[in-house]
């Protein structure tokens, strides 16, 4: 009697493609709502002020980034967090402490980013919404300027 040896017969082993397709574009989707919801976070029509010396952070979690656009022929400032605009810098308070307490992260910090061209006083009623929801950690985002 002779043993049957597995690897004698002459078995395909066939990859279906279909399972590996439908996972590379599941990724390919998720990396491109993923940019375009960064891409949201910020406003375009924010020029920022320009410094020689400032730090690169390193770390980005835990950032809430504030937009202040400038409207000149107005006078008037638009407050805005992703895709919420707001008239008055108060109405932010209660966003600011609720995103604080939802991500409990130590170093949550809010990222002012204000156009050029914004007076100070603007600039102030934010840092005051800031400080009336506790968030002791604040930022101004600038741009290096060119010699």
């Amino acid at each position: 009697m002779k043993k049957k040896w597995l690897a004698e017969e002459a078995e395909s082993c066939a990859l279906q493609m279909g399972p590996m397709m439908d996972c590379v574009f599941l990724l390919i989707l998720y990396f491109v709502s993923v940019s375009t919801i960064d891409m949201v976070r910020i406003s375009k029509k924010v020029h920022l002020p320009g410094t020689h010396q400032g730090i690169v952070e390193k770390d980005e979690s835990g950032q809430f980034i504030v937009d202040i656009e400038w409207d000149e022929g107005l006078y008037e400032p638009t407050y805005k967090v992703g895709v919420l605009v707001f008239r008055d810098p108060l109405d932010l308070t209660p966003i600011i402490e609720k995103s604080a307490k939802l991500g409990k992260n130590p170093n949550f910090r809010v990222i002012l980013r204000a156009d050029r061209r914004v007076p100070y006083e603007f600039t102030q009623q934010v840092m005051a919404s800031v400080a009336a929801a506790n968030v002791p950690n604040m930022l101004f985002s600038t741009v290096e300027k060119e010699n």
